[in-house]
């Protein structure tokens, strides 16, 4: 069998993404293009609850720039995904049928736990060390823009999944309408985290190790890239995240942005993710983050070779539903 083509595509709270993936017949997904584009689709839904036509055209120029970038690669087949911030907006489907008008392209919205199926996909589609660490309890946390979902494995197979309201652009809404400090901010975000994670420790936690964590999602890997060189820290000791969280939680905005190489509101983020991570391994006594790297592009290209028979995952899904 030829190598086979396809496109996924991300309508996301924060950034709309485009991933180009090779499927080849040796059971491998390779990525060989991948385009980015900053957007404050969440900021604006989680604040008015409506998504603005100024916004949908800025979303249908970038779709229709993915397009011609599908058509150029080819691509046998596409998917495309719309999360939490289409989700949660009253004019969703709307705003769906003007993508789908004016850009041909369309978009499907997900749950919550659709989101989380194909990030976990995505793992078991890149490394055989997924099934090796969930053998031993195991919880696999996503931070994202909008929420939070904590998954708890042991013996290689769901014992939980609870999503939790701590996404980072909410916490940031919340800080928005408090007065604080930059000093203050930290233990403002700390004592948000400590309050929603307390009600989870008590139901989930008790009597259970957790020693391994896995960290999903966009935010982790703006903590990490930066850290190792330009490549992604994939193994961070509890060690080497206290060291830092140490440095973080001193910088402003602007030194962030500078450091990381960011864009003021994406440091904006760096902070309340680094927070949620720390409280997470002092809830768990988890001694290291193992952080794969993976994307919704990169669950959306697993489901889809799975579903058309061009991958075989090693993973038993139907046993975790």
């Amino acid at each position: 069998m030829a190598s086979h083509l396809f496109a996924a595509v991300d309508v996301g709270s924060f950034e709309l993404e485009l991933g180009i993936y090779e499927i080849s017949n040796k059971n491998k997904i390779r990525q060989v293009d991948h385009v980015r584009h900053v957007i404050a689709l969440g900021r604006e839904t989680y604040n008015t609850g409506m998504i603005s036509y100024e916004m949908v055209g800025e979303i249908c120029d970038v779709l229709n720039g993915f397009m011609r970038i599908m058509k150029g690669y080819k691509v046998n087949a596409y998917r495309a995904y719309a999360t939490s911030a289409m989700r949660e907006a009253r004019n969703s489907q709307i705003v769906i049928d003007q993508i789908r008008v004016r850009t041909g392209i369309e978009v499907s919205i997900i749950s919550n736990s659709e989101l989380r199926f194909l990030s976990y996909k995505a793992i078991a589609a890149r490394d055989d060390e997924f099934d090796k660490n969930i053998q031993k309890a195991t919880a696999i946390v996503d931070v994202g823009f909008g929420s939070m979902q904590m998954s708890l494995f042991d013996e290689g197979l769901l014992v939980s999944t609870t999503n939790v309201p701590l996404g980072v652009l909410k916490i940031l809404n919340t800080l928005d309408m408090v007065s604080t400090t930059i000093d203050r901010t930290a233990d403002v975000t700390e004592e948000l985290v400590s309050n929603e994670l307390k009600q989870y420790e008590k139901i989930f936690l008790e009597n259970r190790q957790i020693r391994h964590l896995i960290a999903i999602g966009d935010n982790i890997l703006y903590l990490f890239r930066y850290e190792n060189k330009g490549k992604l820290l994939t193994h961070v000791t509890k060690a080497q995240f206290d060291f830092v969280y140490d440095r973080l939680s001193r910088m402003n905005v602007s030194q962030m942005e500078e450091e990381y190489g960011l864009s003021a509101e994406a440091a904006r983020m760096l902070l309340p993710t680094a927070i949620i991570y720390k409280k997470v391994m002092e809830m768990t006594g988890a001694e290291e983050i193992w952080i794969p790297g993976i994307r919704l592009c990169d669950g959306i290209a697993a489901e889809y070779a799975a579903d058309s028979k061009l991958i075989k995952l090693k993973h038993n899904f139907d046993a975790d539903i």
